[in-house]
């Protein structure tokens, strides 16, 4: 047992060196290492993250980098956090923000401290609607500028949501509902359609049924990838319906109410049992770490 503890802690140990050996030198509040920002803009961007700090003891940093060598930005923006030791070691308020130029990927990287006011969805929001539209127009500075200022708000409190976000989240809250109600709909048309042998409901019915599924899946699934999430499910919606509406070209409604019997009488027969129990179970002149620590929190994008 002592050699697997000794032999994984030694696995552990190389690749955190592996990763350390790719780190830039903390030389500041902002550390520029893809050359993005003029010295102009680091200083202006370096004034306002030590008044920052100055009041409230957290520290920002932001890093560009011209590539995370093969790495996944989410472990090294961890790592590099706790590397570097950002933020107080009794408040672990210590925030990164990561840009790796040639990988094109953003991340916001949280400690402890101020997981509860910069919270992940946050985070997403500031990358997905500060950041990558200033990113894609090549606008770094000023994408970093007003990230930075709305990171501050967030650790105040202050921080409110573009209107652009409130439309998306609205959208994003409705859409579920949605697919659910033409869901339960196109179940009850379903049933009509059969009693009413009427082909062209049960084909329309039975489409918007399959396509409702899939669309919610899909959209479920991709929030997690893209922030054109409501774009794709509704895309998969209209997919998904026309091809299931031009491939159910004969409906056979004697075979169907057959075959729903031979269901029913299945598990009628078979379930004899009933139900049980349970249930759904810095100060100074040179710029360093505080020994803050990180443990994960924030959000990730790319542009």
């Amino acid at each position: 047992m002592k050699k697997i503890s000794l032999t994984l802690l030694l696995i552990f140990s190389f690749s955190f060196a592996d990763i350390t050996t790719s780190f830039p030198q903390l030389s500041g509040r902002v550390v520029d290492t893809a050359n993005l920002l003029t010295q102009s803009q680091k200083e202006t961007l370096t004034t306002v993250l030590k008044k920052q700090e100055e009041k409230t003891s957290n520290q920002i940093v932001v890093v560009t980098l011209n590539s995370l060598d093969g790495y996944e930005i989410a472990e090294y923006s961890y790592q590099l956090g706790r590397y570097w030791g950002i933020g107080q070691k009794d408040k672990d308020n210590g925030i990164l923000l990561v840009i790796s130029l040639n990988d094109r990927k953003l991340r916001i990287e949280v400690g402890y401290g101020l997981e509860g006011a910069l919270t992940d969805k946050i985070s997403y929001e500031i990358i997905e609607y500060t950041l990558k539209p200033k990113f894609r127009q090549n606008q770094y500075y000023e994408g970093i500028y007003k990230a930075v200022n709305k990171i501050i708000l967030a650790i105040k409190g202050e921080y409110i949501q573009d209107k652009e976000v409130n439309n998306n989240s609205s959208s994003s809250e409705l859409l579920p509902i949605l697919f659910f109600m033409i869901i339960f709909v196109s179940m009850i048309f379903t049933n009509i359609s059969k009693k009413l042998r009427y082909k062209m409901l049960y084909k329309t019915s039975q489409s918007s049924l399959f396509s409702s599924f899939s669309a919610f899946f899909t959209y479920a699934f991709s929030t997690e990838f893209t922030s054109y999430s409501l774009e794709i499910a509704l895309l998969t919606f209209v997919a998904i319906f026309i091809i299931t509406f031009l491939n159910m070209k004969k409906v056979d409604f004697d075979k169907i109410r057959r075959n729903s019997k031979n269901i029913s009488s299945t598990y009628g027969s078979g379930y004899n049992g009933g139900f049980g129990g349970g249930g759904f179970s810095s100060s100074g002149g040179r710029f360093s770490g505080g020994g803050g620590s990180f443990g994960g929190g924030g959000a990730s994008g790319n542009w």
